[in-house]
Order: structure tokens, then C-alpha cells, then sequence
């Protein structure tokens, strides 16, 4: 809503002659306009017969007395008097009842910093002229600039309504959106359902409306509430595709989630996007196979889309389909092609090829960001095949300055890997610095670097390191605690982890975390449950805080939820510290042939995971 641009508007310095003509420009505004004798939103209804246009008298009300109060008020505003020459014009706006000189009060206002003000003139405005959009719309956006949701819903409404009919699919649809910088989702999401009420019911009933609902409630985290409006918008209008991208964002939350998306991609017009959002799940719950085969069929709809390639080029890597993954890639080096490339060092024996230029391997040039992913890519493929030299060169493609975290951590690794451990992390601590964040950056990819080779006491030292340059970095004392329970100093681990509570009381991970580890060593029970059930009130339906919970009830001795609280865990994500749960639970019950089903799914994911081995080692099991 680009009306707010005023806040940061520079001040204008007028001539004389331009400030005249800004006043004279005034005569339109102070015209008495006649009120529609109908809400604008029903004189487009369909079957409503539209009133006669009313008709502006063709003599201004711009008398002397006018004239005069808006000159003094332009230029007090131009001036740096900003609060006279808003009372200027607030009070002229009121007199000649006149929309532009109320909107013009309000800009001086919001020009000045000054909401509370801004606002009253817009409820002013709203009050002098009700069926006036753009006092609905004015006052809906300062009252979401000022954090005041309890005020919010009647200006929203009243902005849908007088919303001619064909565009108020759009104003419901950008709903959640424009209030996302609420900072309490459930409210926002209350505050949309209420303004959309009438929307959501016969005779108005608008698919859009409750997708709108949906979309809000899906950002606060209510899955339920979430699904239920999206299958009324569904029901409504089966093809409208908010509302099915709602539905593939909640796969794994809802039970019936998935069906419909199955469903609707199976068709032969289903929507690519909607294909996407599919792909994307699986892939974020590691069906690998199931990602692979949406994304082939999206690129036969859309080759030229260079993004689907490179996404299934990735999730053929982590299915280690080597060729295959070069295919992909090569398609994505075909589009983008520089317009004149001349290699400007030795091509990477791969053959995928190096088309890059000379240009771009100096860095005079930016490289299009997709032929930059291919480059990470190809690095990996070729670092899979034991390639490390090519790999390097890709790298250098990807980064000619060598300056890019992302690329340069893969750079240190092949590099760790080759022995050159001490070059390695020479490179991390060599990246230029813009902001202090940046060393924060640095020190995490070191530490990451460290906890690939095993060197986790060294890891440990980077971060007690840097956690003492940013003390008050609680992403950094999470680190710190993640890394000092792995090396067994819980004490250490405990204390990080309420200092994190600490300094982010809303952050779920830390409340997880200590809880979870508390309930694995069978200490303090009672305040484990606590820390998780804090840690599902900050984020409902996570799986992994999910697992946590029935870890817990394991502990405490409650099979029956454990196992319960683990299976919903791992179906909606299937991840193997959670399959190793699930298992353990289910050999404790006796059920130790499906235990052993699980435990082999979840092998086939991770061979290499030790919550998975160490269980199997303590119960004596055989896959």
C-alpha cells in the first residue's frame, strides 16, 4: 500500500509561483460533493441498477477565506510547522466536508511522524464522509502501522464493501498480508475473520473470503482452523488456487491435506504452481522420490523455467542420482547462457560443460543467481564423484571474488576434506566483514566446519569465542548448547539454554531443547514437560517438538501417548531420530515386529544417524 511512502518523504522547498498553483489546485477540493445515495459496494451488485452520477456544482466554494488558510497552511508545511498547518487543513476539511482536504491533513501528519494524529484525521474522515474508500483504506493502514488490531476490523470492512464487486476478491485475498506485520497472528487472524464476516455467509459468501481466513489462521499456527476454512473456499470454488496452496502448506498437518493436492495435480491442467508447492513439501519431509517424479512432470510443462531444474537437480543429488542431476543441470546452463562467453580458464572436466565468461570469472559481471546455484551444484555432483578439483573450479565460477559465505563454506569444506584443515578455516576467517553479523556468520561456519571432521572440542572453543565477543546473541548460546550437550557437559548445556530462554522467552527451540534432554537423561521429569509443552505453545503441530513430547511421556511411563504423540510426529515428518522413537516405543509395548518396520524405514533415510544405531545397540535389535 504505497500511500505510507509519505513517512519517508523528503521535504519539498516550493517556489512562490508552484505554491500558488498547488493552492489554486485546491479549488476541486473544496467543491461540495453530493453523497451517493447508495453504498458504492451495492450500486455494484449484480441486478442493481446504477444511480445517476451526482452532478458538482460548477462553482468552487474557493472563497478568499479558503484560499488564504490553504496557502498560510502549504506553507507552514513547507515550512517545518507541520502540526499548525495539519490543524490547517483538518480544520478547512471539516467545514467544506471535502475528502481531498481531510487526505491532505492526514499526509501532513504521517510526513511529520505523527500516527496518533494521522489517525484522528482519518476517523474524521470516515465519520464527515462514510462511503468514502479511501477514508476506510487510510484508516485501516494507520491503525496496522500503529499496532491498534482492536479498532481494525470496521474500517476493513467497510474498505471490502466499497470495493467494487469485481475487485474485492483481490482486497480479500491480500488481507493476510497487509496485516502480517501484526505481531500477534491469532489476533490478525481474528481481526480478518471478523472484518470478512459478511463475506463468509449467504448471500455475499466469496471463496476468496475464506481462503482469506485460512491464509491467517495457517499464519498463526492453527492448522484446524486453517483447514476448515480452506475446505469451505475449496467447496466454494474447487480450482481457486490460494486456497489449494493453503492446502499443500498444511500437508502433514491435516490428515486430509495431501489427498486434495494429490488429487488436483493429478489432473492434466492442474495449476504448476500448485505442482511446486507439492514438490516442495515432499522434499522438505525428504520423500525424494515422490519430489522428483512432481518436479519431472513440472518441467515438461515449463522448461524454460530455470528454478525447476535446479530444484530437481537438487533433490536428485540427495537421492544420489549422479547423471541424472547433470541432466538438470545442464538444462539450467543451456538458459542461461551468457550472451557472449568465452572460457576464461580450464572447463571442469564435467560434462555439463563451463560456459562462463570471461567477464564473469574476472567478477566484472553479476552472475544470474540461477547459474550461480548451478555452479554450487555442479560442485557437489563432482565432489560426489570424488572430483574435488573440478569441484573447486565450479566454486570459482559460482564466486570469482571469493567473498560469498555460501559458496566459500563449500570452498572450506573440499577443502577440509582434501587435509587442508588449517586453509580451511584460514579461508572462513578471511571473508570481508560489512556488519557485525557477519563474524557471527563466519564462526558458525567454522564451527559446522569442525562438527563435519569430528573436532567438536575445537568447535566448542570457536563458539565459546564469539559468544564472548556477542554476549547477548542467544542464536549463538543455542549453538554453544546444542554443541555442549554433544560433547556431554549438561551442566554447560542447561545453563546456555536458560540464558537463551532469557533473552528470547518466544523462542520454542530452547525450551525443546532443554527439555528434551532433560526427559533423554530421565532427570526432572515434571519440569521437562513443562519446558516442551511451552515449546508446542510457541509452535503448534512441529514434529520435532512433537517427538519431544512423546519422548517424554515415554519417559514418565505413558506408552499409550508416547506412542500416540510419536506416530503423528513421524508421519508428518519422517525423519529418522523420530522413526528411532516411534520404535523405541512400540519394542516397549511389545510390538517389536512393527518397531522393526519402522526402524527399517528410517534406515533407509540415514544409515549413518546415531540416535538410530545406539538404539538398536541397547536393544539388541537386528534389521
Amino acid at each position: 500500500m504505497p500511500r505510507f511512502a509519505a513517512l519517508n518523504a523528503p521535504r519539498a522547498t516550493l517556489s512562490a509561483a508552484a505554491l500558488a498553483a498547488m493552492v489554486m489546485g485546491h479549488a476541486a477540493w473544496a467543491a461540495p460533493v453530493a453523497k451517493p445515495a447508495i453504498p458504492a459496494a451495492a450500486a455494484s451488485a449484480p441486478g442493481a441498477e446504477a444511480p445517476e452520477a451526482p452532478r458538482v456544482p460548477e462553482q468552487s466554494s474557493l472563497d478568499g477565506q479558503l484560499f488564504y488558510q490553504l496557502l498560510i497552511a502549504e506553507i507552514q508545511a513547507n515550512g517545518g510547522d507541520a502540526g499548525s498547518a495539519y490543524q490547517l487543513y483538518l480544520d478547512a476539511a471539516r467545514r467544506h466536508q471535502s475528502g481531498q482536504l481531510y487526505q491532505r491533513a492526514v499526509e501532513i501528519a504521517l510526513r511529520a511522524r505523527a500516527g496518533e494524529q494521522a489517525l484522528s484525521a482519518a476517523k474524521a474522515w470516515r465519520q464527515a464522509l462514510p462511503q468514502s474508500r479511501d477514508a476506510a483504506e487510510f484508516t485501516s493502514q494507520i491503525l496496522i502501522v500503529l499496532g491498534r488490531p482492536g479498532e481494525l476490523a470496521a474500517p476493513l470492512r467497510a474498505l471490502i464493501q466499497l470495493t467494487p464487486t469485481p475487485q474485492q476478491p483481490q482486497v480479500l485475498a491480500n488481507l493476510p498480508r497487509s496485516l502480517a506485520r501484526l505481531s500477534d497472528r491469532q489476533v490478525a487472524a481474528q481481526v480478518i475473520d471478523e472484518a470478512t464476516q459478511p463475506w463468509r455467509q449467504p448471500p455475499l459468501e466469496m471463496a476468496e473470503a475464506w481462503a482469506a481466513s485460512g491464509e491467517a489462521w495457517l499464519m498463526a499456527k492453527q492448522f484446524t482452523k486453517a483447514m476448515a476454512a480452506t475446505r469451505k473456499a475449496l467447496a466454494l470454488q474447487p480450482n481457486l488456487l490460494t486456497a489449494n496452496l493453503l492446502a499443500a502448506d498444511m500437508i502433514g498437518q491435516q490428515p486430509d491435506a495431501e489427498a486434495w493436492v494429490k488429487e488436483r495435480v493429478s489432473r492434466a491442467d492442474a495449476p504448476p504452481l500448485l505442482r511446486l508447492a507439492y514438490a516442495r513439501r515432499l522434499a522438505s519431509t525428504q520423500r525424494y522420490e515422490e519430489a522428483a517424479t512432481q518436479l519431472d512432470e513440472l518441467v515438461k510443462v515449463q522448461p524454460e523455467q530455470t528454478g525447476h531444474w535446479i530444484l530437481l537437480a537438487a533433490v536428485r543429488l540427495e537421492l544420489r542420482q549422479a547423471d541424472a542431476a547433470e541432466a538438470a543441470l545442464k538444462q539450467v546452463l543451456a538458459r542461461t547462457e551468457p550472451a557472449a562467453s568465452t572460457p576464461a580458464q580450464p572447463a571442469p572436466t564435467s560434462s555439463a560443460g563451463n560456459t562462463a565468461s570471461a567477464e564473469a570469472a574476472s567478477g566484472d559481471i553479476a552472475l544470474d543467481k540461477d547459474r550461480e546455484q548451478a555452479y554450487l551444484l555442479l560442485a557437489q555432483l563432482d565432489d560426489l564423484r570424488g572430483k574435488r578439483a573440478d569441484a573447486l573450479r565450479w566454486l570459482d565460477l559460482a564466486d570469482p571474488r571469493h567473498e560469498k559465505m555460501a559458496v566459500q563454506s563449500q570452498r572450506a569444506r573440499l577443502l577440509a576434506q582434501q587435509g587442508k584443515v588449517a586453509d580451511a578455516r584460514a579461508l572462513l576467517r578471511g571473508l570481508p566483514e560489512s556488519e557485525p553479523r557477519d563474524a557471527i556468520t563466519k564462526a558458525q561456519a567454522e564451527v559446522q566446519l569442525l562438527r563435519d571432521l569430528g573436532q567438536l572440542p575445537e568447535a566448542y572453543k570457536v563458539l565459546e569465542q564469539t559468544s564472548a565477543r556477542f554476549p547477548d546473541d542467544h542464536e549463538l548460546q543455542y549453538d554453544q548448547a546444542m554443541l555442549a550437550e554433544k560433547l556431554k557437559r549438561f551442566k554447560d548445556m542447561e545453563r546456555l539454554l536458560r540464558r537463551v530462554i532469557e533473552l528470547a522467552p518466544d523462542n520454542p527451540n530452547a525450551y525443546n531443547a532443554l527439555g528434551y534432554s532433560l526427559a533423554d537423561r530421565k532427570v526432572q521429569l515434571d519440569e521437562a514437560r513443562t519446558l516442551v509443552e511451552k515449546a508446542a505453545e510457541l509452535k503448534p503441530a512441529d514434529p520435532f517438538i512433537t517427538d519431544s513430547l512423546g519422548w517424554v511421556a515415554f519417559r514418565q511411563g505413558r506408552l499409550d501417548d508416547a506412542a500416540k504423540l510419536l506416530r503423528e510426529a513421524y508421519i508428518a515428518r519422517p525423519d529418522t531420530e523420530i522413526g528411532a522413537h516411534l520404535g523405541e516405543v512400540l519394542w516397549a509395548q511389545g510390538r517389536k515386529d512393527e518397531a522393526l518396520r519402522v526402524w527399517r524405514e528410517s534406515q533407509t533415510r540415514d544409515r549413518d544417524n546415531d540416535t538410530l544405531k545406539e538404539t538398536l545397540q541397547r536393544l539388541g535389535a537386528a534389521l
